[in-house]
Parts: C-alpha cells; sequence; structure tokens
C-alpha cells in the first residue's frame, strides 16, 4: 500500500513528467506506475513516498516549506472531508476528488505552489 501526502492526490493528476531533479522525476514515475497495479493508498498529512525524492526533503524527513505543504494537506481533506491516515482504493479518492473539487477550490488551495503557475494540474484535473 502507497502512503501518500493528502496534496499530492492533486499533484499526480496534473503531473507530465516534469519534476525537480531526474531522482524526483524517476521516483514519480514509480508511484503512479505502482498506482496501477497495487491501487491502496494510506492518505496522510506529512512526508510520504514522493517526498522522499524531492530536493526540498529535509533531514528530518521535513519538507523545508513544510508550513505551506500541511495548509495544502489540511485543505485538500477538508475539502474531501476525510481524515488523515484513511485507506482507500485510489480509483474510490478519485472519484470522491471530482466530485468534490472545483476550479473555485483547485485555485483557493494550490494558487501558492510553485506548480500552479505551470498549468499541469488544472490541466490533469479539469480537462479529463
Amino acid at each position: 500500500m502507497l502512503v501518500l501526502r493528502a496534496h499530492h492526490l492533486l499533484c499526480i493528476q496534473g503531473y507530465v513528467g516534469n519534476g525537480y531533479n531526474r531522482e524526483f522525476v524517476y521516483n514519480m514515475n514509480r508511484v503512479i506506475k505502482t498506482l496501477k497495479y497495487n491501487p491502496y493508498i494510506k492518505i496522510i498529512a506529512k512526508t510520504d513516498v514522493i517526498c522522499s525524492a524531492c530536493p526540498h526533503n529535509t533531514i528530518n524527513s521535513l519538507c523545508e516549506d513544510e508550513y505551506k505543504v500541511s495548509y495544502l494537506d489540511n485543505e485538500v481533506l477538508k475539502l474531501l472531508g476525510i481524515n488523515s491516515n484513511s485507506v482507500f482504493h485510489y480509483k474510490s479518492i478519485l472519484k470522491i476528488l471530482k466530485e468534490k473539487l472545483d476550479r473555485e477550490n483547485f485555485i483557493r488551495i494550490c494558487s501558492n505552489c510553485g506548480w500552479f503557475s505551470q498549468g499541469y494540474c488544472e490541466k490533469g484535473l479539469f480537462t479529463k
């Protein structure tokens, strides 16, 4: 079972193969492939398997921008109406995400993210 930060549910939808560095991209590709073959996930509000290859992950397993990413996680958990440590089949959490996330909430939650201006997440979330 994969363990994912709540806000990474949104990031994955917009992922197009770009990332912070080669290690991050390799890891993200591995995570997305794993979701196809092992679709059960535990949703948390702290560092996860994606963070493990991020250059912003510190020695203490905290993000350099922990305040910002904790906000993202908590807002996604509230929006979806779920608690941290909840377990879902990936397709069922995507269904909940599709039902509850609109552009207004996406902008409210994600506009401070460095990737927001790239438009990947918005395209991945709203043009499928």
